[in-house]
């Protein structure tokens, strides 16, 4: 297998395949046996938000207005912790693609990849960190002034 300027030997991915399956609870679980459709499951995420209101009451005349200031924070956990509120996804669906048989008529396999800090590796994690904006703290500041 080469992928990414790298070549895998079939005995690397042999040893990385095995790595894959100890990794995964599910996966050392049922090892030599087929897998059920979605039966592995990711860990539970939790995202908690925060919000604080604010209304600041005037008159003018006999007219009541009011100023009201918001501030809210979404996955406040991130922000206290950078391992919290962490989505987590499949890194790959299919560890293993069809490489075709050899000359007796064995199928072959090939061990996907990923990168890892830049560089290409076989497949090692089952589920990785999402990139997506549901995986850190956000703030948002909000001014609405209310008159009757």
């Amino acid at each position: 297998l080469t992928s990414g300027g790298k070549t895998f030997s079939p005995e690397q991915q042999a040893t990385a395949f095995d790595a894959f399956i100890s990794q995964d609870p599910y996966l050392s679980e049922i090892r030599g046996e087929y897998s059920e459709r979605n039966g592995g499951i990711a860990k539970w995420y939790n995202s908690v938000d925060f919000s604080v209101i604010q209304n600041i009451n005037f008159k003018s005349g006999s007219t009541k207005h009011t100023l009201q200031v918001r501030a809210d924070i979404t996955n406040i956990g991130n922000l206290l912790n950078d391992s919290w509120g962490v989505l987590k996804v499949v890194n790959n669906g299919r560890p293993l693609s069809a490489a075709g048989t050899s000359a007796n008529g064995t199928p072959q396999f090939r061990m996907a990849t990923q990168q890892i800090d830049g560089e290409t590796q076989l497949l090692r994690d089952t589920f990785v960190p999402s990139i997506g904006t549901g995986s850190v703290w956000q703030a948002q500041l909000g001014v609405r002034y209310i008159f009757n």
